[in-house]
């Protein structure tokens, strides 16, 4: 009886798949993930999130061959160019049938396909080496060939892709082409180049610019911008491209002179092939590896899903994905070149609701935007994007304070330094009556002081206790870098008679400078650089503790100071400077208070001030490190008895030496772990073959 209920479901199983169609299959499990973006101490990190898109339609039974480019209509009819075929063929997704396919004529290598708002049909022919444009009826009304202007000269015209504006002018991707997009008129003539990537140099190559004669750079290779690789128009007439080669530059979404008006980059790929938009304005973009990424209309990373394969058929995902379309309905169309078939997605609740969300972020709808954005966030709590949507929501809504703590989850510190203005503006309005109240006061304790201290028995009191505190052993010692830092010529020429003289301790004046001192000072220098590097306010903090290499650092800042007295005493004895290794090992120390002033200075400051006034603490850095330099340059002078010139050489020799130091240690470190790998691989060998 169990074996006869095993035979019917199997034989009900068999019946079922041959009813099925095989032409379409469908899926209803991800065969993906989804990832999203964080930004963690300014690194990107692409965290799985929940499903955005599931595989839905798998369309084989239209007989593709090599096909490289997919166009959706407003009324759902795709447009795919079959290469292999030499066709277009014109597919309709809601009735799952071909509705007619263009073949023949002028068309032999159709590589891109571009249809208007009017339905005339553009194609851009690699073989026919033009651009072929078709009524709505698939009559060929135009061909356009290789421009005849002068200004075009001898550039190639081997058409790829292209794209039309609502003017009639056309955007052409050509074969070989580095000087950019190609811009037609409706006639076919050439307009210019319609935007341009940037050409860029490694650092071999830059060095090599700077060094080289013009004969020798003529005898290089030459350096050309990464070549765009596909070019799409919206309904709104704006134009956005992709390239390969550069992530930098592998998506830009373009002014009408050419600019890309994502001023600060996208997070993408370097093997991006095509871009799409669809009626919200939300951008998609797919990778040669198969891949598909979206993003908002201002650029924002969405969400990133796809795999890639090769010898395996799995729904959802390719083994080479050219071109990627949106249809009305919001499913994603892809088309696998190497296998020839098309595969949609279908969104999930999750990406329906940040799509939503965006909506009504982007309409005005603000308190609407906050509820949705927080749905999102019960499903996510960690998702940058929804934070974000959160932060701008309550921004936009002045609930400014509300909106500080998503934005810092968030990482996007210049929504935060916006939102931190108009908090910190509310606040001075309520505590400035009592600064001033504060400031009032202080001016009349100061005028009072003054009238009752004739004698000046007060400001005798202070200076004793200054002296007093110079006076004190080690305390003393370390408190005489601020005399330092305020006449510099004078303290070093102390510096250098007391080390000069056995048994000299004291110098004019109070306090002194000593080892014991200086070894503080490094310390306490490597503090608060630490402080400084770790504990800023959030707009300025760009890299969290835990990601920092502690032990490193103390490392490199120890080595660094103990290289620099080594190198910088052997080139001194060499040319006869008069400082011992004490004196040398001393004068880093001394010369350092500024910035070690300037570095607590920036890093309290950081917690009040915004972007806007970011110069200022760039100003208070280079000041001080400026001065702290010059305290430097000052006391080598000084107790080496140098002239300005031979302090500059020495400094120049001590750089050349502790750079030779380091490159010396790096290749003696490489060989000890060559070393020890070789000993412990022969090690191994011997306990398995010998013992």
């Amino acid at each position: 009886m169990k074996r006869g209920k095993i035979t019917v479901c199997i034989l009900l199983a068999f019946v079922l798949t041959i009813m099925a169609p095989a032409t379409t299959a469908s899926a209803n499990q991800a065969t993906s993930y989804t990832y999203t973006l964080e930004i963690k101490s300014g690194s990107y990190e692409f965290p799985r999130t929940q499903d955005a898109y599931l595989p839905d339609k798998t369309v084989t039974k239209l007989e593709l061959s090599k096909p490289t480019d997919v166009f959706i209509t407003q009324d759902n009819r795709m447009f795919i160019c079959d290469s292999g075929n030499k066709r277009i063929v014109i597919y309709n997704i809601d009735t799952d049938t071909v509705v007619d396919e263009i073949k023949g004529g002028e068309l032999k290598t159709p590589m891109g396909v571009f249809v208007t708002k009017d339905g005339c049909i553009y194609v851009a022919d690699n073989g026919a080496k033009a651009v072929l444009k078709y009524s709505p009826e698939l009559e060929l009304l135009n061909t356009f060939t290789r421009p005849t202007q002068p200004s075009f000269s001898d550039t190639n015209f081997d058409p790829l892709k292209v794209a039309v504006d609502n003017a009639g002018n056309m955007y052409v991707i050509s074969e070989g082409v580095y000087n950019g997009i190609i811009q037609l008129a409706g006639t076919g003539d050439f307009l210019g180049y319609f935007a341009v990537n940037k050409t860029k140099l490694t650092p071999s190559q830059l060095v090599q610019k700077i060094l080289f004669t013009r004969e020798q750079l003529a005898n290089l290779t030459a350096t050309v911008p990464t070549t765009f690789s596909n070019v799409y128009v919206d309904d709104m007439g704006i134009v956005y491209s992709t390239s390969m080669g550069n992530a930098d530059e592998c998506l830009k979404k373009h002014n009408t002179s050419g600019g890309n008006m994502f001023m600060e980059g996208i997070v993408g790929w370097d093997d991006v092939t095509d871009v799409t938009t669809d009626k919200n304005g939300i951008i998609y973009t797919c990778t040669e590896r198969g891949y598909i990424e979206i993003y908002s209309k201002n650029g924002e990373f969405i969400f990133e899903f796809g795999s890639f394969v090769t010898n395996v058929d799995i729904a959802g995902l390719f083994s080479s994905l050219p071109s990627i379309a949106v249809d009305n309905n919001g499913f994603i169309w892809g088309v696998d070149k190497d296998k020839g078939y098309l595969q949609s997605f279908k969104p999930t609740d999750y990406a329906k609701q940040i799509y939503g969300a965006m909506g009504l972020y982007e309409a005005g709808k603000y308190e609407e935007s906050l509820s949705a954005w927080r749905d999102v966030l019960r499903l996510n709590q960690m998702s940058v994007l929804a934070h974000n949507g959160v932060g701008k929501a309550l921004f936009h809504a002045q609930r400014y304070e509300e909106s500080l703590e998503h934005f810092e989850v968030a990482e996007n510190r210049n929504y935060y330094s916006e939102a931190f203005w108009e908090v910190r503006n509310q606040k001075l309005q309520v505590i400035l009556p009592y600064v001033f109240a504060l400031i009032f006061l202080l001016i009349v304790v100061n005028i009072v002081i003054k009238r009752v201290d004739k004698k000046g028995k007060l400001k005798n009191f202070k200076k004793d206790l200054t002296n007093k505190m110079l006076d004190t052993p080690v305390l003393g010692d370390v408190l005489f870098m601020f005399r330092v830092a305020r006449h510099p010529g004078d303290r070093y020429y102390d510096i250098r008679v007391a080390n000069s003289v056995r048994g000299a301790s004291k110098f004019a004046g109070h306090g002194h400078a000593s080892v014991i001192g200086a070894a503080i000072i490094y310390v306490l220098t490597f503090i608060t650089y630490m402080v400084y590097s770790t504990m800023k306010g959030f707009i300025y903090q760009y890299v969290a503790v835990e990601d920092m290499d502690i032990g490193g650092s103390v490392a490199g800042f120890f080595v660094l100071i103990g290289l620099f007295v080594i190198c910088n005493w052997l080139v001194t004895s060499i040319n006869d400077g008069d400082g011992s290794l004490k004196t040398v090992f001393i004068l880093p120390a001394y010369a350092v208070a500024p910035l070690i002033v300037g570095m607590l200075s920036v890093t309290v400051l950081s917690y009040a001030m915004t972007y806007n006034e970011s110069f200022i603490l760039t100003i208070i850095m280079v000041v001080t490190g400026i001065w702290s330099f010059v305290n430097l340059f000052t006391g080598l002078m000084n107790v080496h008895d140098y002239s300005f010139g031979e302090t500059v050489r020495s400094f120049i020799i001590t750089f050349f030496f502790m750079a030779v130091a380091v490159i010396i240690g790096l290749i003696v470190s490489i060989m000890f772990e060559q070393l020890f790998g070789f000993i412990v691989s022969v090690g191994r060998e011997l306990i398995l073959n010998v013992i």
